[in-house]
């Protein structure tokens, strides 16, 4: 079993438009954007803005699929966990037990540095990550006492 400790990101590729995606988000909505944590050389790269919010982040990433050929991971393009559109990144307690459970169940993945990027069922990209907070007692489950118990 893979033990999800809680939600990275999630990420909305933008074909088009990178500035008037930031003007919507950061001046229409008034959400907080931050500093990408990505290598410069991506950075360079790979056109986005990440948004901040308190339980996680959601990355605006520029993602051309007119055809033109692709500048950053282009070997992936069109292939199962590409990292490159819309996907779901997951922190993970234990990142080499998380490899070895994909491994064990035959499920098809890449692994570049400390992420694994595989596929659900339908093709939407997910993502792990070593959680670098773990573990930490901010991490114990709260049942709400207004949420209904489970039965």
């Amino acid at each position: 079993m893979i033990n999800i400790t809680r939600i990275n990101h999630c990420a909305i590729a933008s074909r088009t438009k990178m500035e008037e995606m930031k003007y919507f988000y950061e001046d229409l909505l008034g959400v907080t954007t931050v500093k990408r944590d990505i290598p410069e050389k991506l950075d360079k790269l790979i056109p986005g803005f990440w948004m901040q919010f308190a339980n996680g982040q959601i990355h605006v990433i520029g993602c051309d699929d007119s055809g033109a050929e692709r500048k950053v991971m282009a070997e992936l393009a069109g292939k199962k966990g590409d990292p490159m559109g819309p996907h779901t990144a997951f922190y993970v307690e234990d990142i080499e037990a998380t490899q070895k459970h994909l491994d064990d169940n035959n499920l098809e993945y890449f692994r570049m540095e400390g992420f694994i990027f595989t596929s659900d069922p339908t093709g939407n990209t997910v993502e792990f990550q070593q959680d670098p907070d773990w573990p930490s007692a901010a991490y114990e489950f709260q049942q709400d006492p207004d949420w209904p118990s489970p039965k």
